[in-house]
């Protein structure tokens, strides 16, 4: 199927190139820009030859051989010279030539020749060494004699010379300005091909990049863009493929996970019938004579149906998609404080654990809470530490305000065994069970994840940590909520996307 997939996308990347051009494969592409660099190469020689051709004709550059060819003519004017005539000299020499004027007795007298060259220039004048280009180089050495027995030597090179001394002594050769000129012509026209070839490929690769990034926003209804170049099209036919199979794949998950949470929402909705006849029945008994320890069992379920009733209202909006509702309000503390007191002394009770509970001096008389959803939080906590509580043992809950953290801080502590180090970072998890005796007790591992997904939605966190020998070990869990009016948040969920 996969296959048939590609080659349908192909076939309409086809068509609908053919508007546009054909395809063609990424070795003619990457081929056209060598072509470009070859037809560059090639126009900058033209130009570096037409120029140099332009500075010969017009006298500015002297050819190569400009030293051989006049050596007689430049030898005869020196011939009618003395060494007195010193810029005379220097006014008889083309700037071809460089000069060096020696005594009959050796004595350097005058000259333009380098110092090094000094030596050289004396030993071809009275030791007969320089008689062609091989004896130092490409560098000639020749005599000439004067009218009064002084000896002048030439000193030149095979290489274009500036007609000009001046150009001459503040420039390069012709020759090396002209090819440093050209590779740098060169360099910027090589960086000028390259910066347009990377535009170019990047325009080719867009819509590759364009898929990826509508992939990773789950935008899966989307056609895949041609980009003409073979290679790449088959690249974008083989993600083609994974968007299609992707989106068939999140829609049948969506389609199974909307008729689980059709069925949760159903299975819920008739937990409310034996609710109601529990709460019925419990006010019943609350109208007729109890003695006082009845009247508060009783009390005690009522209250336990009342919030049985809540959740099954939540798990309701939550599977049909409504998701818990969050409505802060400015709400009194102390009120709040008794009622989750009186919900934890009665699970605790049922398990057999007594409460120590304590409060700070510093409290604030209001605070912004969704009022429900706290009550949620502290009785999941309050649960997983009875839960784990030793019979006859005891739960700390201590509440106070952290005024340096700017939150208010709930801790409930028990005596029992204590987190696992993976249970320290992954308790909060969805349906992390990393006890296996809480799972064979039926639970979940959904507790701890609904109070730190109640208290995200307040823009606070539960922390958990072991109490210290010391401290007489267990567990403590702590529920951090702000003082002030924090921007409320989404819950996150365990793959990092808002749920």
């Amino acid at each position: 199927m996969d296959s048939v997939r590609r080659d349908a996308w192909t076939h309409g990347a086809n068509g609908a190139s053919r508007g546009r051009g054909r395809r063609f494969p990424l070795g003619a592409l990457i081929l056209r820009y060598f072509a470009y660099v070859l037809v560059a190469l090639l126009a900058l020689a033209l130009v570096a030859y037409a120029a140099f051709g332009v500075l010969v004709g017009s006298g500015t550059v002297l050819l190569a051989n400009y030293g051989d060819t006049a050596l007689d003519e430049t030898s005869a004017r020196l011939g009618e010279l003395t060494s007195a005539d010193a810029d005379a000299i220097d006014a008889a020499v083309p700037s071809a030539y460089r000069w060096a004027l020696f005594s009959p007795d050796g004595a350097y007298a005058a000259g333009d020749v380098a110092a090094g060259a000094v030596d050289d220039a004396r030993a071809a004048a009275f030791d007969g060494l320089a008689i062609d280009y091989e004896t130092f180089g490409m560098t000639r050495y020749e005599p000439v004699t004067l009218a009064d027995g002084s000896v002048c030597v030439l000193v030149y090179q095979y290489l274009p010379q500036f007609a000009s001394k001046d150009l001459r002594d503040a420039l390069p050769n012709p020759q090396n300005l002209l090819l440093g000129a050209l590779a740098v012509l060169l360099a910027l026209t090589l960086v000028g091909i390259a910066a347009r070839a990377a535009r170019v490929i990047s325009r080719k690769m867009e819509p590759l990049a364009d898929a990826v990034r509508r992939i990773e926003e789950r935008d899966l209804d989307f056609e895949v863009a041609s980009s003409r170049v073979r290679e790449i099209d088959d690249v974008l036919a083989a993600m083609d493929d994974m968007r299609a199979s992707l989106k068939d794949s999140l829609e049948a998950q969506w389609r199974g996970g909307q008729a689980q949470r059709e069925q949760i929402a159903a299975l819920a909705h008739d937990l409310k019938t034996p609710l109601t006849v529990v709460r019925g029945n419990v006010d019943l008994l609350l109208e007729g004579e109890l003695s006082g320890e009845q009247r508060a069992c009783a009390a005690d379920v009522a209250e336990g149906a009342r919030q049985m009733g809540t959740y099954v209202s939540a798990l309701i909006d939550a599977s049909l998609g409504a998701g818990a509702s969050f409505a802060p309000r400015e709400a009194r503390l102390r009120p709040l404080l008794e009622r989750l007191r009186a919900q934890v002394e009665a699970l605790a009770a049922a398990s057999g654990v007594r409460v120590v509970w304590s409060e700070g001096a510093d409290l604030p008389e209001t605070m912004l809470l969704d009022e429900a959803l706290v009550e949620r939080a502290v009785a999941n906590v309050a649960a997983n530490a009875v839960e784990h509580a030793p019979a006859g043992s005891s739960v700390a809950v201590d509440v106070r305000a952290d005024v340096a953290a700017g939150c208010l801080a709930l801790s409930v502590a028990d005596e029992g065994p204590g987190f696992s180090p993976e249970a320290l970072s992954r308790g909060c998890e969805r349906f992390y069970q990393g006890d296996a005796a809480r799972a064979a007790r039926g639970h979940n591992g959904l507790g701890l994840h609904v109070a730190a997904e109640a208290a995200a939605r307040h823009g606070g966190s539960v922390e958990l940590a072991n109490r210290s020998a010391a401290e007489g070990g267990g567990a403590r869990a702590t529920l951090r909520l702000p003082l002030g009016h924090a921007a409320p948040q989404e819950p996150v969920g365990p793959t990092g996307y808002a749920e």
